[in-house]
């Protein structure tokens, strides 16, 4: 299906990186897991509003996975994978852990898949890495590729330090540290860290 499954559901980019913003599509993770991707229009939705695909591509996608509803379903299931084992990737090595080795072999061939036809070109005056554009008789690499070369400069980078887990266990959503002490604990403030207050204050925390 193009649909949407939820359409009065609104993202959250509170991760603060598109790669970790595509990892937080579920909710509830260390509870009861609630899939906010049930469909291809689940993801083009997302894609979309996270600035992934222009409108239009969308909107070329959105046709296009309605003349190939199969398609659709295996683009669906293959990002869907991609991004569980994605999320495991980045916690385990936010962690200064080791990640699963099947995890970091699906994350691997996403990255050889993003790396394919990469250039050097010259732009303004100087030599830039460049891709060729993403194979349009796809569903799932118009919104693979963004999220894993994310991923990879994330994950090669000082800024994997400032990756932290929400400290409410029932989300276990992942984020990006921005504050200068590195003192933030929950995801969104206002969602996770209001809701433990409450909890502290009924003693129920």
């Amino acid at each position: 299906m193009v649909t949407r499954s939820e359409p009065e559901y609104v993202w959250d980019f509170c991760g603060g990186q598109l790669a970790i913003d595509f990892t937080n599509t579920v909710g509830s993770r260390g509870a009861a897991p609630e899939e906010h991707f049930n469909t291809y229009g689940d993801v083009l939705a997302w894609a979309a509003a996270r600035g992934v695909v222009s409108r239009a591509e969308a909107r070329r996608l959105r046709n296009e996975a309605e003349r190939q509803p199969r398609d659709a379903r295996e683009a669906l299931t293959t990002l869907v994978a991609l991004r569980e084992s994605l999320y495991r990737v980045i916690a385990a090595a936010g962690a200064g852990g080791r990640a699963p080795a099947a995890d970091l072999a699906r994350v691997n061939a996403a990255v050889a898949a993003a790396s394919a036809g990469a250039h050097l070109a010259a732009r303004r005056g100087r030599l830039v890495l460049a891709y060729d554009a993403p194979d349009r008789g796809s569903l799932s690499q118009p919104m693979a590729i963004p999220v894993i070369r994310a991923a990879v400069d994330l994950l090669t980078t000082d800024a994997l330090e400032r990756v932290r887990v929400c400290a409410d266990d029932s989300c276990a959503w992942l984020f990006l540290d921005t504050t200068r002490n590195r003192t933030r604990r929950w995801c969104d403030m206002k969602m996770c860290g209001n809701r433990n207050k409450v909890r502290r204050f009924r003693g129920t925390a």
